[in-house]
């Protein structure tokens, strides 16, 4: 097995980039490509309510995929890709400067850097692009029968312990051990990820993640 330090794994919503991406592209989807500005109210109504019962990340998550059943692969990945374009006209107010400059200085060292999100590729790949970066493990919608989205999301589902297994299950392919390896999160349901790996890096200060990376003394990036 190779002992190397060869992956950087960046969680990506508020930690590489200041906005949660999934909901954002959910505003330009319901009122830029579909003229459904009702629909973006159906899900601020259905996840308000969910948070007030108390649901989890994984849950939120899955509903939010629902929303695109019946879907046409290819047009979603069209307005993932005008979106993003949109986006990184102003890089400034997208990226969060001190992690990029971290992405770019283990670049340099020859350390391959890996998205890993509960967002999907239709977005990320644009932004992963523009960082040359190859490697995205995240969000996998299922495609039925009919070549339309399902609504399904294909497991492992990438947020919480499901980003430490797509971890494991990419380095295992890549013949590598977590222990050589870094990761970079903002949330405390990146822990399951950063406990895997040799190098934890934790986003941000003042949440209960960099609370835990004091007493964990692991390294922590402040953003302001």
């Amino acid at each position: 097995m190779n002992t190397e330090i060869r992956f950087a794994f960046f969680d990506v919503d508020e930690t590489l980039i200041k906005i949660k991406s999934m909901f954002e592209f959910y505003h330009y989807w319901c009122y830029k490509v579909l003229l459904r500005p009702d629909m973006h109210d159906d899900l601020e109504t259905e996840f308000s309510h969910m948070l007030l019962e108390g649901r989890t990340r994984e849950e939120l998550n899955r509903s939010y995929y629902r929303y695109f059943t019946g879907v046409d692969p290819q047009m979603l990945k069209r307005a993932g890709a005008d979106w993003a374009m949109e986006r990184l006209q102003h890089p400034d107010d997208l990226f969060i400067a001190p992690v990029i400059e971290e992405l770019k200085r283990l670049q340099a060292e020859g350390i391959t850097p890996v998205f890993i999100s509960g967002s999907f590729h239709a977005l990320l790949e644009p932004i992963a692009n523009s960082l040359k970066t190859h490697h995205i493990l995240a969000t996998k919608l299922e495609i039925g029968e009919d070549g339309l989205y399902t609504g399904n999301i294909i497991s492992p589902q990438t947020i919480g312990r499901g980003k430490a297994l797509a971890i494991q299950n990419f380095l295992q392919q890549k013949d590598t051990s977590p222990h050589h390896c870094y990761a970079f999160g903002d949330d405390i349901s990146d822990l399951h990820m950063l406990n895997v790996v040799g190098y934890p890096v934790v986003v941000g200060t003042g949440s209960s993640l960099a609370k835990h990376a004091a007493i964990a003394n692991w390294r922590v990036i402040a953003t302001e």
